[in-house]
């Protein structure tokens, strides 16, 4: 029976956490959040719930830290905005950096090492349940619209383009889907965190404001045309 192991997702884990520590280099935790998504993945094709916690909290801890970074690579942000969310990365890496050192990511990663491979055969029947999962967030999506049911769809997409890569299949077309729904979810952190700093009394941002609004609007409307265009070749 053919098999399929982690390694290759665990070491890029292990490769890219010291990058993640150093701070340098906003790659390090992104595919620090990459590796634990497709570990996630593998465990649930694997049909196993042991070590989930322990992934979710990884990716969870490392969310603001990448949230953050992504925003600051905007070249387009308000100079006193940008001042704000700099100091907010450096408080949350502040938060972060210690977890790295932490007896529960070493036991994570012991642990994960001594996962056997997964059984292929029984792979394949459990991708039919990431299907689903994507078909039921639509179904929620287009009768109750919102970005949330829209994100939910979104990482319900992130799941089965992983699991079929696991399972060596095509992801292409999902993949494309994903880059529409992203952009979406740029947009839309963006000005989650930017009304988190008008809360904080900053000011001098309100045309940027619209402007993100009004992108946000042409996103979610590409993201509709794209939904319709794709979603009869997931499965």
């Amino acid at each position: 029976m053919s098999t399929i192991d982690l390694d290759r997702w665990l070491q890029h884990l292990r490769e890219h956490l010291p990058i993640a520590k150093e701070g340098r280099d906003p790659e390090g935790v992104h595919q620090v959040r990459v590796a634990v998504r497709r570990l996630r993945v593998w465990l649930r094709l694997a049909g196993l719930r042991v070590l989930e916690d322990d992934l979710a909290w990884l990716v969870r801890s490392a969310g603001e830290v990448r949230d953050l970074e992504v925003l600051l690579l905007n070249n387009h942000l308000p100079e006193a905005f940008r001042r704000w969310a700099a100091s907010r990365l450096k408080e949350a890496r502040a938060a972060f950096v210690p977890l790295l050192d932490s007896p529960r990511l070493a036991g994570l990663l012991q642990a994960l090492a001594n996962l056997p491979p997964l059984d292929e055969a029984p792979a394949q029947t459990r991708l039919k349940r990431f299907v689903r999962q994507v078909e039921r967030k639509a179904e929620e999506w287009q009768q109750e619209g919102g970005l949330e049911r829209l994100h939910a769809l979104r990482r319900a997409l992130r799941r089965l383009r992983y699991a079929r890569e696991w399972l060596g299949q095509d992801s292409q077309r999902i993949k494309q889907l994903q880059e529409v729904f992203g952009r979406v979810g740029d947009l839309s952190f963006t000005l989650r965190y930017l009304a988190a700093y008008e809360a904080a009394g900053g000011r001098g941002a309100a045309a940027y404001k619209r402007q993100l609004e009004a992108q946000l609007q042409g996103a979610l409307e590409a993201a509709r045309e794209a939904w319709q265009t794709h979603q009869a070749n997931l499965g």
